[in-house]
């Protein structure tokens, strides 16, 4: 009976770390059996976005420069739940990009900060805010979502939460805040 005990834990073990494997590979990527996803997993940010829950956006998914528009991020590294599995600075050419409306939005207390909350999982990044023009009267912002999902790249079936936020050029003032996917203003509370 012990033998048989030993034997499914087992199984169960090589199974999990299989499955880790099959969702962080893309394409001819390799990666080693023991890495997993561990929640610890960092790389670090060259850009303005940000989030409140230690996670970071993934390698290539841009980030906010703060002022008109966005570049595309340049991290390196790896992070947990997205299939990129190396370190490259390059995007990923099979994520797909949606620009949606935030929901909800408030100001930092430095008066310079936009937040919004955010929810995630599966093959998505976390979303990041993104101002995509600002001038003297009004600020327009987006919320950018990446998805890597495939056909034949498991997910992992997990949900997150946290906070995307975005450093504003200057302060906000009595700028308007303009949602840019509907072209409505937004409140900010």
């Amino acid at each position: 009976m012990k033998l048989l005990v030993k034997t499914a834990a087992s199984t169960a073990v090589v199974l999990v770390a299989l499955a880790g494997c099959a969702s962080r590979s893309s394409g001819g990527g390799t990666s080693a059996a023991g890495s997993g996803s561990d929640a610890s997993s960092s790389a670090s940010s060259g850009g303005v976005t940000s989030t409140t829950n230690g996670s970071l956006p993934a390698p290539g998914s841009g980030s906010s420069t703060g002022a008109s528009g966005s570049a595309p991020g340049g991290q390196a590294g790896s992070q947990p739940g997205s299939p990129s599995g190396g370190s490259s600075s390059q995007p990923d050419p099979s994520a797909q990009v949606k620009y949606v409306s935030p929901t909800g939005v408030s100001l930092d207390k430095d008066g310079i900060t936009l937040v919004t909350e955010v929810a995630w999982g599966g093959c998505n990044d976390q979303p990041q805010l993104v101002v995509t023009s600002q001038d003297a009267t009004r600020v327009v912002v987006e919320l950018k979502q990446t998805s890597h999902q495939r056909i034949g790249v498991m997910c992992p079936d997990i949900a997150r939460e946290g906070a995307a936020k975005v450093k504003l050029a200057e302060p906000l003032g009595s700028r308007q805040v303009v949602d840019g996917v509907k072209n409505v203003p937004i409140t900010v509370h």
